[in-house]
């Protein structure tokens, strides 16, 4: 699937690549926050320690920033999207590009977020990076 990245998502790229000093591969922003996809193994720069840049970034975007480790194999893309949620299986359908993944019970509503806010964002992103046509939470 080709990547459409909208100018304002691109402005928020280019500053965040300052700050974090590490590449940033993709950006999403809906509502009120801007999740930014880093390479494998940049997720520690990115973050920042004690999340300094995710402070910085929130503080001046004014909304909240989150960051997701790519990774070429989908089953792990799918686990570092899910953070910080523990995922107890997931199953990736490859001839469907489907996904699903079972959460703890106590976390499930958490991750699905408040009018499904969260798992819209984790499937637009997966859809984007993997070509994943569907996330079902069980």
């Amino acid at each position: 699937m080709k990547v459409k990245i909208s100018q304002q998502e691109m402005h928020y790229m280019a500053i965040a690549e300052g700050v974090v000093r590490a590449p940033i591969m993709d950006c999403i922003e809906r509502e009120n926050r801007i999740t930014f996809v880093v390479p494998k193994g940049k997720l520690g720069k990115a973050v920042g320690k004690q999340a300094q840049n995710i402070k910085k970034l929130e503080k001046f975007f004014k909304k909240e920033v989150r960051f997701v480790e790519y990774d070429d194999d989908k089953k792990q893309f799918i686990i570092n999207l899910f953070k910080p949620f523990k995922l107890e299986r997931v199953v990736v359908d490859e001839e469907n590009n489907r996904v699903s993944v079972i959460v703890n019970e106590r976390d499930k509503g958490k991750a699905i977020g408040k009018e499904g806010r969260n798992i819209k964002i984790l499937r637009e992103i997966a859809k984007r990076q993997h070509d994943i046509d569907e996330i079902k939470v069980l």
